[in-house]
């Protein structure tokens, strides 16, 4: 009886020594795994810096262009007030004024038609 203890013994020793030695393999693996990841991200993070860094020049740049843009926008907006202005002052202009104003609310009553047909026919396609 106490050989077969000594034996089990002997069995659960060496079993316990193989399970440590798997234990340090297993987590070196893990480890060189996890430092190639930190290495992959490192990497990402020194590729995105520059990326981000020509985002930021892009969305300067487009600043500065729709900033010239709304500048222009309200030169030329003053410019039609001006020439509404102009034009308002002779009489007879009143008359077309008027015909272009009916005829715009047409047109733009026509637009609303056409886009309400429009997405129907997208909704009804869909189905």
């Amino acid at each position: 009886m106490i050989l077969l203890i000594d034996i089990l013994l002997v069995v659960l020793i060496i079993s316990a020594f193989s399970l440590c030695i798997f234990a340090i393999v297993y987590l070196g693996k893990i480890s060189k795994q996890i430092e190639a990841i930190r290495k992959d991200i490192h990497q990402l993070v020194e590729n995105t810096i520059p990326i981000l860094n020509n985002l930021e020049e892009i969305t300067l740049h487009t600043n500065k262009i729709v900033n010239k843009a709304e500048v222009f926008w309200k030169e030329i907006e003053h410019s039609i007030r001006y020439l509404r202005e102009k034009i308002s002052n002779f009489g007879f202009l009143e008359k077309i004024n008027g015909a272009q104003t009916k005829a715009f609310y047409l047109i733009s009553n026509f637009r609303s038609v056409a886009r309400g047909i429009s997405a129907f026919w997208k909704k009804y396609k869909q189905r």
